[in-house]
This record gives structure tokens, sequence and C-alpha cells, in this order.
């Protein structure tokens, strides 16, 4: 595919965003991740040439100068990005990509302070993080940038007052410094910048809030926020767990299967043989330096369980997790069994079987613990996680089955709930397309 515009993928993770800006036709030319298995992902799935900032600084990495010849190749900073000058960046960008600026700039700046499943630490240094993408904007001159994070950041307090942070956030973006490239935000509204996922085609009612930015250069270019598409005052239903994931192979806990067999003609759902035109390859731009076999599945391997936590599976209900199925049992009459199976510190967030003609919940790094298969008795596979999430499965994951959460080493679970669904980053990128196109057309470039 010939890419007509650029970007520069900060905090890029495993590449959701990058995937469907893609799907778009939005190329990055620069890449920056901090995660080493992250990194090989991303690398393997959009054939990026990984370039190792510590080893760059510290003068040890091999023929260094060889990153800045000229090259079409995605170049992936493998690095902490607080270590990416602005020097380098522009370096890239001259010497390899002859170019002195990119279309956007973007970047779904760590979520952990702001979500409201961490601590939410006023003084948390990953607070500032976001900054990141408005220097390299400005340094760049990037018509647009676009920044994603989680609904929490709606009420994480600053200066002690509840949803002073977002009001921050918004502010830094629209600062005004003399003689820089300097931006204005289409809206900070919150109804308007909060996108739900299932909306989009993503059997997910995942809520994300994004922010885009426009040059203040272009004083009369707009940007629309993309309308839904599904959901029940839209002409197409939304895509379910069980349409999402129902022609795979059934596991039991510890097994795996990597061969596909199913028949996708046989589906007559107008919305699932949609969603899977992405999800098997037809309409999602096969990479070509990816030898796709249509009958071979990746990553389709069933955690492992201990009897006690089979036992406790089977006792869950669709719809139910840890807490209310304990609850239930015990209002049956059974709390003997409750106590046998289940722990004695009860988490709601645990444990919770998905319900088959629903959308999923949201999807998290902490996705192996929490989701359960609406039918079988086990957790999700990472390729089931990957579906849930809109990753067409020619996508190459890489790295550790399952880690600590804690490891530095994210596992395939934890990349793919880090990840921003790639039918969702589509749908953006189709309309930050038509505002480049505008750009484009009225300043004659």
């Amino acid at each position: 595919m010939i890419y007509k515009y650029t970007s520069i993928d900060l905090f890029s993770g495993p590449g959701g965003l990058c995937t469907g800006l893609k799907w778009a036709g939005i190329k990055p030319l620069i890449a920056i991740e901090w995660s080493y298995w992250t990194v090989q992902t991303y690398a393997a799935s959009h054939n990026a040439d990984i370039f190792e900032l510590d080893k760059y600084l510290d003068n040890t990495l091999e023929n260094k100068e060889s990153f800045f010849l000229p090259n079409n190749k995605t170049l992936l900073i493998y690095g902490d990005i607080n270590k990416v000058t602005n020097d380098l960046i522009m370096k890239i960008l001259k010497k390899r990509f002859n170019v002195t600026s990119v279309d956007i700039v973007t970047g779904g700046a760590p979520c952990e302070s702001f979500s409201m499943a961490g601590s939410r630490k006023e003084d948390d240094e990953r607070n500032s993080l976001y900054k990141n993408i408005l220097r390299i904007a400005r340094i760049t001159n990037s018509k647009l940038f676009l920044f994603e994070n989680v609904k929490g950041l709606f009420s994480k307090k600053y200066n002690g007052i509840v949803g002073e942070m977002y009001k921050k956030v918004c502010d830094d973006f629209q600062s005004k410094i003399p003689n820089m490239t300097n931006y204005r935000l289409v809206t900070s509204d919150k109804t308007t910048v909060l996108l739900k996922a299932s909306d989009y085609g993503v059997p997910q009612s995942r809520e994300r809030l994004f922010l885009l930015g426009i040059n203040q250069k272009f004083p009369n270019v707009t940007f629309c926020y993309p309308k839904k598409t599904h959901g029940t005052s839209n002409k197409k239903t939304v895509v379910t767990v069980n349409m999402a994931i129902s022609d795979l192979p059934n596991l039991q806990p510890g097994e795996e299967n990597n061969h596909y067999s199913f028949n996708i003609n046989e589906i007559t759902n107008l919305v699932q043989k949609k969603y899977f035109s992405y999800i098997r390859g037809k309409n999602s731009q096969i990479p070509s330096h990816i030898a796709y076999d249509p009958s071979i599945l990746t990553c389709h391997k069933a955690p492992g369980h201990t009897l006690k936590m089979r036992k406790r599976i089977t006792l869950i209900r669709p719809g139910e997790n840890m807490k209310t199925s304990y609850q239930r049992l015990v209002n049956e009459g059974n709390e003997e069994l409750a106590l046998q199976y289940f722990p004695k510190k009860i988490y709601a967030a645990r444990n919770r079987r998905l319900l088959p003609h629903e959308t999923s919940f949201t999807v998290t790094s902490h996705c192996l613990d929490e989701m359960l298969h609406p039918f079988q008795d086990r957790g999700l596979t990472p390729r089931e996680v990957a579906r849930l999430q809109s990753f067409p499965d020619w996508y190459q994951f890489r790295g550790p089955f399952v880690k600590f959460h804690s490891d530095p080493d994210q596992d395939l679970y934890e990349q793919i709930g880090d990840a921003i669904p790639p039918l969702l980053a589509y749908a953006l990128g189709k309309e930050i397309v038509k505002t480049l196109k505008q750009i484009y057309l009225e300043n004659n470039l």
C-alpha cells in the first residue's frame, strides 16, 4: 500500500493505533516504545527496524550510522521516551526519510496513574509523560496531534481537586509559546472526546478519550469525531463475543491448537461477516513481509488452571464474576461449596465469565485473571483476547505466554490488553485523513 500521510507513534505499545491508522493511509516514520517484547511484536508486525536507544547513547550500538541512511522502513526506538532528544528525532527524519515534519504525532501515554484501578497518585512521574506528545509535535511542526487515554483521567485529582488533571492536560496542549508551533484542541467536551469501541465494530465496551489538536497555522481547518456505526440506534448491530471467537477451536485448560479449519463462508450474519473480513485478512492489508497462512492460528493456547480453579470456573455462570457467583451460591444454601472453591478474598473484577451475545467488558492488561470463556471452563487464550481487541489473525505477537504482572517483560496478555483496538483507531484514522486532505487542499501543500 502507498501511504500518503505520515506519523510519529509515541508510546506505541504493540501497534494497535498504528494498525488502524495504517488502514486509513497513515504510516509511522518513527515509533517509540520502552518494553522489550512489545517492541518485538511491533517490529514483527510492521516490519520496523529496532533502534536500541541506550546502546546508541552510550556509543555501543553496532553500525549506528546505518539507521540514518535513506530507508522507508519505520524506525522503532526501543527506550525511554524522556531520553529521546529533539535532535535525535530531527536527525532521523532528515537523514532517513528526507523530511523535516510529519502529518500527525500520536500517543497513548501510560495510563496506570489515571486509571480508576490504579493508585492515582498526584505525584506519579507518569502523570507528565503526555507532554512528550506536545514536545515532539512542536519540534516537527506536525499538522495534528492525537492523545489517547483512559476515562479515569476525567476524575483524576491535581492540586487536590477532582478533575483538575484533565483540565491541566487540555490547558498544556493549548499552551502558547512565542516562536513555536502551537495547537488548538478541536474540543475538550467529555461526551465528544470519549469513544466506545463497540460503537465502531469492536466486540468490546471499551471507553477511551481522544484529544485531537490542530496546528494553529490552519485556523479554518475542522475535524469531526467519527460517527457511531454500530449499536441500537445504527444500521449495524454490535459485534458480540460469540461473533468474535466462536469459530476458534475448543480447548481444555493448558491445551493449544494452531490449526484453523472453520469455513467462514458459512457465516450469514452481515455484521459478523464484515468483522471477519478484517480479522481473517481480507480487508486488513496483510503486510507483504508476513507469510500469512489462513489455516494456521497463532497464540491460541489456553491458560492452565489448578483443579480448585477449574472447579470454581464451572460454578461461575455467564455474566457472573467471582463475587456474584460466590454470593449466589451462598444464597442458594451452597455456602460450603463456595468456601471450598473460592478464595478468602473475593474480587468482583476477577473470573468474570463473558456473555456470548453481548460485547465484552473492557479488556485490560489483567485480562488473564479477569476474563472467562462464555462456554468453555477456562480463561481466554491470547488469540481470543486479540479478537476482542480487533487485532487480525495475521498479527505477529511476540514474547512470553504468561509472566507475573509486575514483570517488566510484558507477556502476551498484557501487551494485548494495553493496546488500542485497531478498528477504533481505523474509525479515527478515516476522519484524521479527511482533515489532512483539507489542510493539503486549502494550503496547496
